[in-house]
């Protein structure tokens, strides 16, 4: 059975983007850079959301995520991607596929039947409600030394409680800090 992990970069109140879905307080330098790099030769399928995929499509296919982050950009145009959605019919972004309906049970029947583990970027909407379902295996979650006034919360939306167990950490030496959670059993 596959796992489903969940990378996000978080401000220090909580907030995975800010109003207008601004991500631009999360300033990826080297070491965090590198991470994320390294992050992506881990062969997983990607999962997003329709607003994070197209974010994504639209930017790290150009010559100028290429040229600034050549080594995110490599992975991440040539990694499996998969976005949950039941607006988008098409995509042209490199190995992408959309899957629309119920995407609990797609997302079960893909940690049942996938030979590779699956981590969601960004996408909100999507970690909330795996969550709910107790479908995500690993919480890791990138803090920036950054608070916002305002901005959408992670679990926004969430219906139940999730406690998690810190299983691993790490600080940047931009004082970002790299938490690792699994939920408790």
């Amino acid at each position: 059975m596959a796992n489903i992990s969940v990378f996000n970069f978080l401000t220090v109140n909580g907030f995975y983007k800010g109003a207008n879905e601004d991500i631009s307080w999360h300033k990826h330098q080297e070491q965090e850079g590198e991470f994320a790099a390294t992050s992506l030769q881990a062969d997983n399928i990607l999962l997003f959301g329709r607003t994070t995929f197209e974010m994504m499509a639209g930017y790290w296919p150009t010559p100028m995520a290429i040229e600034q982050n050549g080594k995110i950009a490599e992975g991440m145009n040539t990694s499996e991607k998969i976005v949950f959605s039941n607006s988008l019919k098409n995509t042209d972004w490199n190995n992408s596929k959309i899957i629309g309906g119920d995407i609990i049970a797609a997302a079960k029947q893909l940690k049942e039947t996938s030979t590779k583990d699956m981590t969601i970027l960004g996408s909100g909407t999507i970690v909330s409600q795996f969550a709910d379902a107790g479908l995500i295996d690993t919480y890791m979650l990138m803090i920036d030394p950054v608070a916002i006034g305002k901005g959408t919360p992670l679990f926004k939306d969430m219906k139940r409680q999730l406690d998690l167990e810190l299983i691993d950490n790490k600080v940047f030496n931009t004082g970002v800090i790299l938490l690792v959670y699994k939920p408790k059993i």
